[in-house]
C-alpha cells in the first residue's frame, strides 16, 4: 500500500527538474493535493509556494487552484474562518475566468467546510449548487463525490433512505467510470446507514468489500478510514477479540509510514482505547489515549482534541482517579468551547461574505436603475438595500447566537458530571466512616476532592448563568425607553460598581479613579439600564487592560482609569482612558464582532463590546470610536446625539 507515496515522490522529482514557472505551479498544486490527508503541513507549505509562483506569473488559474489546496488544509487543520475565505478567494478567480469546473470544485470544498462545522443546511445547499455546476460540464466523477457528500448529508437529518438513493446514485456512476476510490468510498458509505438501521450483517460485508477495494489500490487513507468504521462496529455488537485485532492491523499500517495519518491514527488509538474500556483493561486505554492526544496536538487536530481529553476523563473516573478525572474534564471543556468558537468565526465570515455579495449586487441594479428612475425611487431604493442586508445580518445571526447558546450545555454536562461524582465520595466516606478501622487520610483525600468538585462546579456554574445572560442580551432586541437621565451620575455609579467588583475577585488590585465630569451637562435622554451596560463593559475592560500590564510591568506601574464627560459640537462626548496594555493595531478592527475576544478561553465570550456597539449606534444614533496603543493606552469615546 505505497502507491501515494510513490506519487508524491515522483512529483517532487519532477519539480526539482521543471524551470517553467506555470509547470512548477500545477506541480505543486498537484503535490499539495496528494499530501492533504497524509501530511497537512506540508500541503500548506506546497501550496503557498504555488500562490507566490502564480501570482509571480499571472497564472490566474494555478492561482485558484492554490487557494483551493491551501483552503483545503486550513480546513483539516480546524482553522474553518480561514478556509472559508481563501476557498472564497478562489471561486471568485473561477468565476472571473468563467470556469465552471472550477467553481463547482469551489462549491464543493465550501460545502466540506460547512459540512465539518456542523452547519448541514449551508453545506446541502453549496454541494447542491456544484452537482448542477458539475453536471452542467459533464464532470461525470465530481457528479459522483457530490451525491456522495449528499448522502452524507441526508444521513445526518436521519433521511436514510434518501441517503441511499444519494448513495446508490453515486455507486452506479463511479461503476460506469470505473473509479474503484469513488466505489470503495460510496459501499463505505452504505455500510453506515446499514449500521445506523441496526442492519449489522450487512453493514458487514459492505465494510469489508469497502475494505478490500482500497487495499488493492492502495488508498491508505480511506482503507485506514474503513478499518475504524469495522472495527467500531464490531465494539458495538461486543465482538471485541475482532475489533482489537483490526484496529492493531491499522495502526500497524499507519505507522509504517514516515507521516503516518495522524487524523486517522488519532481515531484509531481513540477507537482501540474504547475497547480496551469496555473490558476494563484501563491502563492499555490510558495509554493509547495518551498517543491520540500527542499525535492530535502534535498535529493541532483541534477537532479531536477533546474528544481525547472527554475519553480520559471517562477512563480515570472509572478507575477512581477522580482528581485526574476532573483535570481531563476541565481540558476537554475548555478545547470544545475552543472549536465552537472557531465554527461561530466561520458562520459569521461567511455572513459576512453572503452580505458582500448581496450587497454588490443590490448595488448593480440600483446602478442601472439610476438612469430610468426618478431620484426618490433610487433614494428609497438604497435605504432598503442597507435594510435588507441588516436583516439579513441579523436572521442570521441570530440563528448562530441560538446554536452557540445550545452548546451551554457543555459547561452544565460538568456540573451534573461531577455533581454526581461528589455523591459517590460522600457514599465512599459514609462507608469508611462506619469502619471501625477506619483510615483519617482516605476520608482527607475524598474531603479534598470534594472541595475542588464543588469549586469547580460553583465556576462553571457561574460562567454557564454569564454565557446565558450575555447570548440573551445579545440576541435580544434593542429595548426600553429613553429618559432623562443625569449622566454624570450614571457614569460615576457604574464606575464604583465595576470598581469594586473587579476588587472583591482581586483584592491586591488597586487603581486610580479620576473623573472630569462637565458639570454643565445636566441630564440626557437615554436607555439607563443599556447606557449603563455600555460603560460596564468599558471599565471591566479596562480594568482587566491595566491588572493584565500590572502583572507584566516592575514596580513603578500605577493603573489608573480616566473618565471624562463633555458637551461638543451639539453632541454628549463620554470618553473612558485607561493607561493599560492596549489593543493590537491588527485587530482593533475586530473589536466590535461578536464572539472575537482577545482574552484567554473561558474568560470571555466575546460579546460585551459587540452589544455595546449595537446600544450605541442601534439603540441611541450615537458613535463608537477607539483609539490605542499597545503597551501603552486605550481610550473609548461614546458620542451621542443631543436630540
Amino acid at each position: 500500500m505505497s502507491a501515494i507515496s510513490e506519487s508524491t515522490q515522483l512529483l517532487e522529482e519532477q519539480l526539482r527538474n521543471s524551470e517553467d514557472t506555470v509547470a512548477k505551479v500545477d506541480l505543486l498544486n498537484r503535490l499539495s493535493y496528494e499530501l492533504r490527508h497524509t501530511d497537512t503541513s506540508l500541503s500548506l507549505q506546497r501550496s503557498n509556494e504555488a500562490i507566490v509562483l502564480a501570482d509571480e506569473a499571472a497564472y490566474e488559474k494555478g492561482l485558484a487552484e492554490a487557494y483551493l489546496n491551501q483552503g483545503f488544509a486550513e480546513m483539516v487543520l480546524a482553522n474553518y474562518s480561514a478556509a472559508l475565505q481563501i476557498i472564497s478567494k478562489a471561486s471568485g478567480i473561477f468565476d472571473e475566468l468563467h470556469d465552471k469546473q472550477g467553481q463547482g470544485r469551489a462549491l464543493y470544498n465550501l460545502g466540506t467546510i460547512f459540512r465539518s462545522i456542523g452547519d448541514y443546511n449551508q453545506a446541502l445547499e453549496s454541494f447542491q449548487q456544484s452537482l448542477l455546476l458539475r453536471q452542467s460540464v459533464g464532470d461525470k466523477e465530481g457528479e459522483a463525490r457530490c451525491l456522495m457528500q449528499l448522502g452524507y448529508i441526508s444521513i445526518q437529518f436521519g433521511n436514510y433512505n434518501e441517503a441511499a438513493a444519494y448513495y446508490s446514485r453515486s455507486l452506479g456512476i463511479s461503476k460506469q467510470l470505473n473509479d474503484q476510490a469513488g466505489v470503495g468510498a460510496v459501499l463505505g458509505g452504505l455500510a453506515i446507514i446499514e449500521q445506523k438501521q441496526q442492519q449489522y450483517e450487512q453493514a458487514e460485508v459492505h465494510f469489508l468489500e469497502s475494505l478490500a477495494i482500497r487495499k488493492e489500490i492502495g488508498e491508505v487513507h480511506g482503507w485506514l478510514v474503513s478499518m475504524n468504521y469495522l472495527g467500531d462496529l464490531y465494539t458495538g455488537m461486543n465482538r471485541l477479540r475482532e475489533a482489537e485485532a483490526l484496529f492493531s492491523e491499522a495502526l500497524a499500517q499507519a505507522k509504517q509510514h514516515s507521516n503516518p495519518f495522524p487524523a486517522n491514527y488519532c481515531r484509531l488509538c481513540t477507537s482501540m482505547a474504547k475497547v480496551y474500556m469496555v473490558t476494563e483493561r484501563f491502563e492499555e486505554a490510558i495509554a493509547y489515549l495518551k498517543q491520540a492526544l500527542s499525535t492530535a496536538i502534535g498535529a493541532n487536530l483541534k477537532y479531536q482534541i477533546h474528544d481525547v481529553y472527554f475519553a480520559l476523563s471517562e477512563v480515570y473516573k472509572r478507575t477512581g482517579n477522580f482528581e485526574q478525572a476532573l483535570i481531563y474534564y476541565e481540558q476537554f471543556h475548555l478545547n470544545k468551547e475552543e472549536v465552537i468558537n472557531l465554527s461561530a468565526s466561520a458562520k459569521l465570515k461567511n455572513l459576512e461574505l453572503s452580505s458582500q455579495i448581496e450587497a454588490e449586487k443590490k448595488a448593480a441594479e440600483i446602478h442601472r436603475l439610476r438612469h430610468i428612475e426618478l431620484k426618490k425611487t433610487y433614494d428609497q431604493l438604497q435605504n432598503t438595500q442597507q435594510q435588507l442586508i441588516q436583516a439579513e445580518k441579523m436572521a442570521s445571526l441570530g440563528e448562530l447566537t441560538a446554536g452557540v447558546a445550545h452548546e451551554i450545555q457543555n459547561p452544565l454536562n460538568f456540573v451534573n458530571n461531577f455533581s454526581e461524582v461528589s455523591l459517590e465520595l460522600i457514599e465512599e466516606l459514609q462507608e469508611e466512616r462506619q469502619k471501625e478501622s477506619g483510615n483519617a487520610g482516605v476520608e482527607a483525600e475524598i474531603i479534598t476532592v470534594l472541595q475542588q468538585n464543588l469549586t469547580k462546579i460553583r465556576h462553571h456554574g457561574k460562567r454557564a448563568d454569564s454565557i446565558v445572560k450575555d447570548m440573551l442580551e445579545h440576541s435580544r432586541a434593542s429595548g426600553g425607553e429613553k429618559q432623562p437621565v443625569e449622566l454624570n451620575a450614571l457614569a460615576d455609579e457604574y464606575l464604583r460598581l465595576s470598581y469594586h467588583g473587579f476588587r472583591a475577585k482581586d483584592k491586591s488590585f488597586a487603581a486610580k479613579l479620576t473623573t472630569h465630569f462637565d458639570e454643565h451637562l445636566g441630564k440626557v435622554n437615554v436607555v439607563p439600564q443599556g447606557m449603563g451596560r455600555v460603560l460596564l463593559n468599558l471599565y471591566n475592560n479596562a480594568f482587566y487592560a491595566t491588572q493584565k500590564k500590572l502583572r507584566q510591568t516592575e514596580n513603578g506601574y500605577l493603573p489608573e482609569l480616566l473618565v471624562r464627560t463633555a458637551h461638543k459640537n451639539g453632541q454628549v462626548e463620554i470618553t473612558v482612558r485607561d493607561n493599560g496594555a492596549g489593543i493590537p493595531k491588527e485587530v482593533q478592527d475586530k473589536i466590535y464582532q461578536p464572539f472575537f475576544t482577545t482574552k484567554p478561553t473561558g474568560q470571555g465570550t466575546g460579546l460585551g463590546l459587540s452589544i455595546s456597539y449595537d446600544i450605541i449606534t442601534k439603540g441611541h444614533g450615537g458613535e463608537i470610536h477607539v483609539a490605542s496603543e499597545e503597551g501603552e493606552f486605550t481610550e473609548f469615546t461614546l458620542l451621542l446625539p443631543l436630540v
